[in-house]
């Protein structure tokens, strides 16, 4: 080699990372808990320099549990070549009712057009397979994370207030996102020694509880940084947007014990089965409010984002080595699915 010159690069050493495309359609105002976290990921594979220029550059298009499927089925026809991946939800069933039809949904368009499938979090995957989910590619838990610009942690450690400051918040007002809970603590709560806020939609209306209704993200996690403890009650949540939340504003919690919640807190707070432990629960937490602060452990946007481009970066090697081929399905098959797709939703 001539003096001065350099040694062609080695792509080997530096892979090329995958370009990803979400297919859904972000709200800018508050809209539950998948539109939040899109958001955040698309923003963050965009700051990782992955993120397609179109749908059309796109490696490997992402599109969400039962959202949107006439628009999944028609790229899935359009971009053959692409790696579909499917962020599943649910199930629904479970926190819903038994004849939630989205389930069947989520399972019609993982089998005809997803490569392969994120959980997002290990319950969710357990209990899919408990209600019959079918394999249909490689399959990996990844769970969610906020936007940091918006839920970090307050400048100053916090100090439990007087009264300590709880709150609760969801946008969902489904009976079984935990509103037995708050209407049990809007009735029991020691209300000289703490007060509470729910922020969100609520069929309940509460006597004690401060109620706020949703609230942008920014006006939210100001909220959650102003709070003491972060309350939960949902039921069969599969990975909440609103813990995670909490937590990534250092917000100690106590959950259900249900659902994903266990997976997410860890040992950033306790967990009950019923609502009538929550005071003394409190007390506890109180006690050693510091060592539960010190344990939560939330992975960032960043590193959720990564997970996602490791995933896919596997997959387009496995479709390089002959071991996945993304699915092609024929106009008819493509036809047939949409009307039992608009039959079950």
């Amino acid at each position: 080699m001539p003096l001065g010159e350099l040694p062609p690069p080695n792509l080997r050493k530096v892979p090329l990372l995958p370009s990803i495309s979400i297919l859904y359609s972000t709200q800018d105002t508050p809209f539950g808990g998948a539109n939040q976290f899109l958001k955040a990921l698309d923003a963050e594979f965009l700051r990782q320099g992955c993120r397609a220029a179109t749908v059309e550059a796109a490696d490997v298009i992402l599109f969400n549990s039962h959202h949107e499927p006439e628009r999944v089925l028609k790229a899935r026809r359009r971009f053959p070549r692409a790696i579909f991946l499917h962020r599943v939800d649910g199930p629904m069933r479970l926190y819903n009712r038994p004849d939630d039809r989205r389930d069947a949904v989520v399972a019609r368009l993982n089998d005809f057009a997803a490569d392969a499938t994120v959980f997002q979090s290990g319950w969710s995957r357990d209990q899919n397979r408990k209600l019959g989910w079918v394999q249909s590619g490689p399959e990996a838990v990844i769970g969610n994370a906020p936007d940091p610009s918006v839920f970090h942690p307050p400048a100053q450690r916090r100090v439990p207030g007087k009264p300590v400051r709880l709150i609760a918040t969801s946008w969902s007002s489904h009976p079984r996102k935990g509103f037995d809970v708050y209407d049990y603590l809007d009735r029991h709560l020691d209300f000289e020694r703490f007060g509470m806020t729910f922020i969100g939609n609520s069929p309940v209306t509460f006597s004690r509880i401060r109620q706020l209704p949703p609230l942008p993200s920014l006006e939210l996690a100001e909220q959650l940084r102003e709070a003491d403890i972060f309350i939960t009650g949902s039921q069969s949540d599969p990975c909440s947007n609103s813990l995670t939340e909490a937590l990534h504003c250092r917000l100690p919690a106590i959950a259900r014990n249900d659902g994903g919640h266990p997976e997410i807190l860890g040992k950033g707070g306790l967990l009950f089965e019923d609502p009538k432990e929550i005071p003394a629960l409190l007390e506890r937490l109180l006690e050693d409010y510091d060592a539960y602060v010190s344990g939560i452990r939330v992975p960032s946007i960043e590193e959720i984002a990564k997970r996602y481009i490791d995933f896919a970066q596997s997959l387009i090697e496995m479709r390089g080595q002959g071991n996945l081929r993304p699915k092609r399905p024929g106009l008819l098959s493509a036809w047939r699915l949409g009307r039992r797709l608009a039959a079950d939703g």
